[in-house]
């Protein structure tokens, strides 16, 4: 079954949509629409940010085609990427060590081709390098649709943005991209979007395509340290209520204590007064309201003070004090048992984000239907 997301998106794109044989069963990790797929992403470290460990500078996210086969972050000073077995081991990543049961032979023949590569590091300065080390081609795709991007000259000046081997090229550059986000908040309304997607570098290898989601294999990275300075500048927009939640603007001239429509809020109105000290030309106040006040013009009332009246003591309220019960309330088992809970969740939120070795970057986490597919061999087996 398709999910409904995918369903429209797909009918936005004007793709007509193959057989119910064709189609895969699992829907979670496959986008038809790259700027969907680049603002999921992004919001999905947003929302991770606090487990992240602070040595993390990158996020990479491998596909194939438009379907996510793994994602692990980058600590090591210099990450690999290349085309052998191995995985992930938190220095390099193997493209061929992931499995995919949906794909097809074409990439599989591609995959083969990888080779040595490439090597990634961030500089001290907060820049990207990468290093082009396989014979087979590696191209760097735009993810700003041609808008401002915080690539590197020396790549944009690049044929196809082909890169050549063993010669270092700057991915992401940082001094650029400082010059971007101070551009952007000089204008009437800042779009933090698209300043969100110069810290994506998408990278493909041996075939290119028009379209990302078309390429066989290749790897998003996501600028982590990029991010990190932009949320200090252009702190993430979260949508609050409508007009209607809003808080009600008080009157100057109502009382606080009042509601609107009620009879006292018409003491804190001031008449002026003429030369000859009358209040001569002001128009009376309604009579419905003369009569409910029980003859006693509200005019001439004192005007309420501006706090409330004090109460009196509580231990003055009755004559007598009240025992104070000799027993417990509360259950002492229910309190232990909650306190034993509220440990235990400090206890894996501590774990998530210091022993996890997914937000450490030294493991690899790999979507739901890969390991589906895994035990489900190894029960045929």
């Amino acid at each position: 079954m398709m999910s409904r997301r995918n369903m429209l998106s797909r009918l936005e794109d004007h793709v007509q949509p193959s057989s119910s044989s064709q189609q895969p069963h699992e829907e979670e990790d496959i986008w038809y629409r790259k700027e969907i797929l680049f603002k999921e992403h992004i919001q999905e470290v947003l929302e991770k940010w606090s487990k992240i460990d602070d040595e993390i500078w990158a996020k990479v996210i491998i596909f194939e085609k438009n379907r996510r086969i793994a994602k692990a972050y980058a600590r090591a000073p210099v990450l690999t990427v290349n085309g052998s077995n191995d995985g992930f081991d938190g220095f390099r990543i193997g493209l061929c060590g992931f499995d995919n049961p949906f794909r097809d032979r074409k990439t599989e023949e591609i995959k083969l081709h990888i080779g040595h590569g490439v090597k990634i590091k961030m500089d001290e300065s907060g820049n990207i390098l990468i290093k082009r080390l396989s014979r087979g081609n590696v191209y760097v795709k735009d993810t700003t649709d041609g808008g401002d991007n915080a690539l590197g000259k020396d790549i944009v000046d690049l044929p196809g943005w082909s890169l050549e081997p063993v010669k270092p090229f700057k991915l992401f550059d940082m001094k650029k991209f400082h010059s971007n986000v101070n551009q952007e908040l000089r204008s009437a309304y800042p779009d933090r979007k698209k300043l969100e997607f110069q810290c994506l570098n998408a990278v493909t290898f041996v075939k290119d395509s028009a379209d990302v989601l078309d390429c066989p294999v290749w790897i998003l990275v996501i600028n982590i340290v990029a991010l990190e300075m932009l949320k200090s500048k252009v702190p993430p927009y979260y949508k609050t209520g409508g007009v209607k939640q809003r808080p009600r603007l008080l009157n100057p001239d109502e009382d606080p204590y009042s509601m609107i429509g009620n009879v006292n809020s018409y003491a804190n109105f001031r008449l002026p007064v003429m030369p000859n000290g009358s209040n001569f030309g002001v128009p009376r106040e309604p009579r419905e309201l003369y009569f409910r006040s029980g003859g006693q013009s509200l005019m001439s009332r004192p005007r309420p003070t501006d706090r409330p009246p004090k109460l009196p003591p509580r231990d003055n309220m009755l004559p007598f004090k009240i025992p104070e019960p000799d027993y417990e309330d509360v259950d002492p088992k229910s309190v232990q048992t909650s306190d034993a809970k509220n440990k235990q969740k400090k206890k894996n939120s501590k774990e998530d984000k210091y022993e996890n070795p997914y937000y450490c970057g030294l493991g690899v986490k790999i979507p739901n239907f890969i390991l589906k597919a895994k035990s489900k061999d190894v029960k045929h087996h």
